[in-house]
Formats: C-alpha cells, sequence, structure tokens
C-alpha cells in the first residue's frame, strides 16, 4: 500500500514503477468536473478509471475487499473519505463472500489488524491485490464524496526477459 497527494507527485513520481506512473498521471492531469460517474478506458481493459460518487458508512455497513487481478487507485476529488487497510496475512478470517472472478473480489466482514487511512481531496492511495481494504468509511458522520478508482491490471507489471 502507498499514500501519496497530488502536490508531491512531481517528486515522486522518479520512485513509482511505470505502470504506476501513468496511472496517477492521467488521475492529476484529468479534469474529472467533465465525467460523469462511469468507467472510462486508460489502457483498454487491462487499466480503466471508475469515477465514482457515494455516502460513507460505518464500518459495520460497509464489507472489506480483497482483489487478485487488479490493483487498485483510490483518488479522492471532494469530501473525506477513510479507507480501512490490512495487508493480508495467515491469520484472517474467512471471507464472508468468496472470491468472484467477475467481480475480482472476496469479501470480508473483520479484517485483523485493520488500520483506518483518511484521505482528503487531492490524495491518493495505491493498494496491492494482497491488500485487504474497506473504502467508503466515515469516521463521523456519513458525507458526499467523489472519487476516482483505478483498476490495473497486476499483469502489467509482469518483467519478461
Amino acid at each position: 500500500m502507498i499514500v501519496g497527494h497530488k502536490n508531491h507527485w512531481k517528486t515522486e513520481r522518479a520512485f513509482a514503477h511505470p505502470v504506476v506512473r501513468k496511472a496517477i498521471d492521467y488521475l492529476i492531469s484529468t479534469d474529472f468536473t467533465l465525467l460523469a460517474p462511469g468507467q472510462y478506458p486508460i489502457q483498454g481493459e487491462d487499466m480503466f478509471a471508475r469515477v465514482i460518487e457515494l455516502t460513507t458508512r460505518s464500518k459495520e455497513e460497509q464489507l472489506a475487499e480483497k482483489h487478485e487481478r487488479f490493483f487498485d487507485i483510490h483518488y479522492l476529488l471532494e469530501g473525506d473519505e477513510t479507507i480501512g487497510w490490512s495487508l493480508r496475512e495467515g491469520d484472517q478470517p474467512s471471507p464472508a463472500e468468496p472470491y468472484e472472478l467477475d467481480q475480482d473480489a472476496a469479501l470480508y466482514g473483520d479484517i485483523s489488524y485493520e488500520m483506518p487511512i483518511r484521505l482528503t481531496p487531492g490524495m491518493y492511495m495505491v493498494l496491492f491485490p494482497e491488500d485487504i481494504h474497506r473504502p467508503g468509511l466515515t469516521m463521523r458522520e456519513p458525507g458526499a464524496v467523489r472519487k476516482v478508482v483505478v483498476k490495473i491490471n497486476a499483469g502489467l507489471f509482469e518483467v519478461t526477459d
């Protein structure tokens, strides 16, 4: 998991994988005020952005998720969102809903060692496939959030000789 802010991207960009660079460059350079909620291609089906509007909820109302095939980059445009995060370890409980290939997600209720990560506008969070995360949380009262989630096929990171 990596957390950052667009204001630091110019410096931090040099240390990022080229695939992550492409995704975050897209996030920072795109005027999302012109885009309605929906899905937008960046690199075909291997990398795409989802513009999402939601109302944050309590931890008890929101299941956590873990992907197998895709990385996520959550980028907050408006509002205040907390994302619960836990590295998948051997002592995690079984999923409440098993992995579904078409959704690329297993869903969890309680997860071990969950840490809240608060995002404010301009912040991004890169989540690796092994990261269990619970997006869309509020730490106080429910609130409106507008965000973008970039989905990146893990195969784009494979090194070929």
